[in-house]
Parts: structure tokens; sequence; C-alpha cells
């Protein structure tokens, strides 16, 4: 039977904030916003990366699984801001969650932000409520059947009960294997990515988790050998140049 995990969810609605009081209150930086192009970026409150070099120049380098954004290419660990953090903690948060360094083996020595996007949709998402569940009721069974909580959401999909209609509020399936509730919000207009700059004195130990296919330490004069995220590539100068400072 599917049985799909349930992130933790405060009883009540939830607290509305900004134009006029229709759009809720963040409750994760998780969710993709979208550029006038149609290019999607990961983290509705921007995002965040650690650029790590060791004391013989090498740095720490993610080989982002096929799943991911931008799957395939190789970049800095890293990802979405969350609600209460600074680009420094969701950054360090990251690195330690898809690496296993921690923030007490590095040392941290400035923040750059090395990309900004204007935002033509930010798709925010909140938890499922006990009492919403129900909702989900139908698909759960379609699921059952065909394996797709994904398609099911597309062949039928579920609004959110009290939301404004401007919002656009429906189920998606998404992180942890759950169901949540999506809507876009107006009030996001840009997106940054921010690299932290650190340095450690060695090659720490390393364990990749399934957001990555290989994580290595690479020279820092070697990069464009790998495969790079293109964005990432292109701030790579400006990089360089704040490392050549310390």
């Amino acid at each position: 039977m599917f049985r799909p995990g349930r992130p933790a969810a405060e009883a009540g609605d939830p607290r509305m904030v900004g134009d006029m009081g229709k759009i809720p209150e963040l409750y994760t930086g998780d969710g993709f916003v979208e550029d006038p192009d149609g290019s999607r970026r990961w983290g509705v409150l921007g995002a965040a990366g650690l650029f790590l070099v060791t004391d013989d120049r090498h740095v720490l380098m993610q080989h982002r699984a096929k799943w991911t954004n931008r799957g395939g290419t190789w970049a800095l660990p890293g990802g979405a801001i969350d609600v209460g953090e600074s680009p420094t903690d969701g950054a360090l948060r990251e690195t330690w969650e898809e690496t296993g360094v921690g923030a007490s083996s590095v040392k941290v020595h400035r923040e750059i932000v090395t990309s900004t996007v204007p935002v033509k949709v930010a798709y925010c998402r909140l938890p499922v409520r006990d009492d919403e569940w129900h909702l989900f009721a139908d698909i759960e069974t379609m699921v059952e059947r065909s394996g797709d909580p994904r398609k099911a959401l597309q062949d039928f999909p579920v609004r959110h009960p009290s939301l404004d209609a401007s919002l656009n509020a429906h189920g998606i399936f998404g992180l942890g294997g759950t169901f949540w509730w999506q809507y876009e919000n107006p009030e996001i207009n840009e997106w940054t990515y921010t690299t932290v700059l650190a340095t450690c004195s060695e090659h720490l130990e390393l364990h990749p988790t399934a957001e990555s296919l290989e994580l290595l330490w690479q020279p820092i004069d070697q990069l464009e050998e790998l495969p790079l995220m293109p964005e990432f590539k292109a701030s790579l100068p400006a990089i360089r140049a704040a490392v050549d400072s310390l």
C-alpha cells in the first residue's frame, strides 16, 4: 500500500503575509524559481555553495547526480538557503549533508554573490496538514495501481482548499517522498547564488550521498578540466581572484 512520508505541519492555517494578506509565510527555502527565459533554479530564497580550498590549493568538487538540477555537471557542494539561514549557514549545512565535511573543520572567510538573475515566478511549498490528507486519498489509490504519484497529480490535480486562486496552489510529490502544496509567490523577484569562500589545512575525508556521483579534491588551476556547471564556470575568475587575495 502506498504510504508517503509526511513533513511536520502545525495545526491551523499558515500565517498570511504580503499582497494584502494573500500569500503564506515561507515554510521552507526548497522550491524552484523560473527565469524570464524559462530556466529553473533551485531555492526560492536563493542558493549557496562552499568553495573550500586546502593549503595545497585543491578545491572540494561535487559531480552532481543525474536527477539533480544541472545533473551530470561538476560544481560546489551546496543548495537552497532555508528560512532563517544566512548564505554561509546554508552552504555549511548543505556541505555537511552532501559530503560529511563539518563546519568545525573549515575556516570561512567571506561571501561572494556570484550570480543574480530576475525571477518570473517562484514556486514555494507548504506541508500538507493532517486535516488535508483526505484530499489526496484518490491519488494514493491511483498510485497503488500505477506507482507514479507525479503522473497521478498531473492527470488529476488536487487544489488547495483555501489559498487564493491567483496563487495556483496545488498538490505536488516532492522531497522526502511525500505530497506538498506548491503555490506561486509573486513577491519573490530575484534569485542569487552566493559562493562562500573557506579554507582547510588538508584533504578531508569525503562521504558522498545520493546527490553526488562523485566527490574529489581538484587542483584549483585544473577545475576547467572537469565538465563544469556553466554558471559555476563563469564565476571562476572572480572566485580565484578572491582566493588569491587571502
